[in-house]
């Protein structure tokens, strides 16, 4: 049953924030319809048990105050710490559709808002008072704690402040003086953000408490699971294809406005041939950007396509001559977000570099795939395709039969990823015996950031021995799939849920470890703690035991897919060409690098990073910051692969 369901799987972080005014209408009796229907699918979890309850309030309050600068100690605590008869309560009330704790809950948050706004508006007036006074210098600080008093409470507050004005400073004036005109504009911009955020807080509607309610249970289940406006699945939808309607116009916004930054080449903004870069937007279909935020403002901008939309600008802020331009919205396809190549000559031929951002696919004539093909014929038309290197140190994922096309590019049979669902069935996918794409050296280029499609890529080739992973130590360790609402238009809810593991022909899972470097060469994110493993609620990593194999029985259905009735080959990474070089390559490696004065920099400058660069430049640095020293690196290897296999 639940296989017929899952048509539409992506492997994707999905970080998104805010909550925007869509039409669409909750009710608080939906919660338990939608979360049922959740739960049905989700991996582990199948009810609503006293550790989601727990999760549920500490997410919800977290949602609302993630800088903790609302709330205090003593009035988070009787929900952080709720005894077993209150979580049995809530257990109850659940099933009767009441969330009289919720409630509760919410109506703490609206006092705390009041009381915030107040603090603030206090606060600003106090730094307008001090004309000519230079505003005390800021750091940032991440608040561990609620405060346990209201006099610490209100430090914060004005530390936030501080940090805007500091913030704007740093970006756009840092040796000009701070006048009471520009922190006034400063603030004002700043309270537009966080007066958007309260607003869907102290909206008493029933459709706003079912979604923070929902939010946070779905979250409370593992690190991927959520529910969606449908603002916030259109902006997925968005990521996913690589496309949205619009007019093709970027904007940026700082405290003077919302300026335009680019406009896409053929576009309806750059054919119109009236908009200019460093316009000043200050209406879309007579709706002013004074006291709307940036998100909204973008909002009334798209819609559907052949729509019409107006936008109004002045030609720079201190202009005050204002004109129109009326645009038809049509399908935008972003194609700088999109893979691109480049090529590093070596001897007779050519090493080719392609930078993937993600797994994507349009369903139409846009895909990763697809893109990738073509440039590796482009790259062969250019001379002779000596070696290939794929920088997936930004990619953070995408769909899942992208990660299968792509990855069987470049083995000629095998499984790929066998996938183990809730109810332990499991099922596979496989490339059947077929030419390869490309089939010399090549290595995949990952950081900490590399994630979900993109460690099925990596870590199957790493099995079949078709390729060398170089970069951090790991990648994030995503080994979950996800079955989701959010690319179909027409859903009425918009969720993802957790479904299963995957695991690839070794039968190992990056969930948690992450996808292991066969050589590593430190990107600028390995000082930092990112990955699945410091996400909260994540699940815990495992490795399908050899014998599980054997028990699958699978009915081929083409040359990807099957199930039931024939054997998974349990596959021990394969002693490939490239990886009987490893001992040799990680010498050679390490050897450069250790000589390599620029990385030696980079590896002092990134193992503080607390520390500001710029006081901690070395005097005889002659292109440090100029070259991409991961990715010069990765050619390296490649050439030693090729002058290697040349003396086999």
């Amino acid at each position: 049953m639940f296989k017929q369901c899952f048509h539409t799987i992506i492997f994707l972080l999905c970080v998104v924030s805010g909550f925007t005014s869509e039409v669409f209408t909750l009710d608080v009796r939906d919660v338990r319809a939608t979360m049922d229907k959740i739960l049905r699918y989700h991996v582990e979890n199948k009810e609503i048990s006293p550790l989601i309850v727990q999760r549920s309030f500490k997410l919800y309050i977290e949602q609302f105050d993630p800088g903790k600068i609302y709330l205090t100690r003593e009035e988070v605590e009787p929900f952080l710490s709720l005894d077993a008869d209150a979580i049995n309560e809530v257990i109850e009330e659940y099933h009767r559709d009441k969330f009289f704790r919720y409630r509760h809950l919410n109506q703490l948050i609206q006092g705390a808002i009041y009381r915030h706004q107040h603090i603030r508006e206090k606060q600003i007036e106090q730094l307008l008072e001090k004309e000519g006074e230079e505003p005390s210098r800021h750091t940032s600080q991440l608040h561990l704690n609620y405060p346990s008093t209201l006099q610490e409470l209100e430090e914060r507050n004005y530390n936030q402040l501080l940090l805007q004005i500091e913030i704007y400073r740093k970006r756009h004036c840092p040796s000009k003086r701070v006048t009471s005109a520009l922190i006034q504009k400063i603030l004002h911009h700043h309270d537009k953000k966080i007066l958007a955020h309260e607003r869907a807080y102290l909206e008493s509607s029933e459709h706003m408490l079912a979604l923070h309610i929902l939010k946070s249970m779905t979250q409370s289940l593992d690190a991927h699971t959520g529910y969606y406006t449908p603002r916030e699945a259109e902006d997925i939808r968005t990521s996913l294809r690589r496309e949205f309607s619009g007019v093709g116009i970027v904007l940026r916004e700082d405290c003077e406005g919302i300026f335009v930054s680019g406009l896409l080449k053929g576009g309806p903004a750059q054919r119109s041939g009236q908009i200019d870069v460093g316009d000043m937007l200050v209406a879309v279909n007579s709706c002013e950007t004074e006291e709307r935020t940036f998100k909204q403002m973008l909002g009334l901008i798209k819609g559907k396509e052949g729509g019409r939309v107006t936008l109004s600008f002045k030609r720079g802020a201190r202009d005050s001559n204002i004109f129109h331009v009326d645009l038809i919205r049509e399908k935008i396809v972003m194609c700088d977000e999109r893979l691109s190549l480049s090529v590093e000559p070596y001897g007779a031929g050519i090493i080719g570099k392609v930078e993937v951002p993600s797994f994507y696919d349009n369903g139409d004539h846009v895909s990763v795939e697809r893109d990738l093909k073509e440039s590796i014929n482009l790259l062969k038309s250019k001379g002779d395709l000596k070696g290939l290197i794929l920088d997936f140190r930004k990619n953070s994922g995408g769909f899942l039969t992208q990660a299968v096309k792509v990855a069987s590019l470049f083995i000629r049979r095998g499984v790929i990823i066998i996938s183990k669902y809730s109810h332990r069935d499991v099922s596979y996918v496989k490339r059947g015996d077929e030419k390869m794409f490309f089939d010399g050296p090549l290595v995949i280029l990952i950081s900490k950031a590399s994630a979900s499609a993109t460690e099925i890529v990596a870590q199957t080739l790493q099995d079949h021995g078709a390729a060398l992973i170089v970069g951090d130590k790991r990648s994030y360790g995503k080994g979950s799939m996800q079955h989701q609402t959010l690319t179909d238009e027409r859903a009425k809810m918009f969720f993802k849920v957790t479904v299963g593991r995957y695991y690839t022909a070794s039968g190992c899972s990056p969930q948690i470890k992450g996808v292991q470097s066969d050589i590593v060469v430190p990107t600028r994110l390995f000082p930092y703690n990112i990955g699945e493993k410091y996400l909260p609620f994540p699940l815990a990593s495992d490795c399908l035991r050899e014998d599980v194999f054997h028990s699958i029985m699978s009915m081929q259905q083409g040359p990807y897919h099957g199930r039931a009735h024939s054997v998974v080959p349990y596959l021990k990474p394969r002693k490939s060409r490239w990886r009987k070089m490893l001992p040799k390559l990680c010498v050679n490696s390490k050897e450069r690098i250790e000589n390599d004065r620029n990385f030696q920099v980079f590896l002092k400058m990134q193992g503080r990073p607390h520390v500001e660069q710029r006081n901690h430049r070395p005097r005889d640095r002659s292109n440090f910051g100029v070259d991409d020293l991961q990715l010069k690196e990765s050619v390296e290897i490649v050439k030693d692969m090729i002058f290697l296999s040349g003396q086999e």
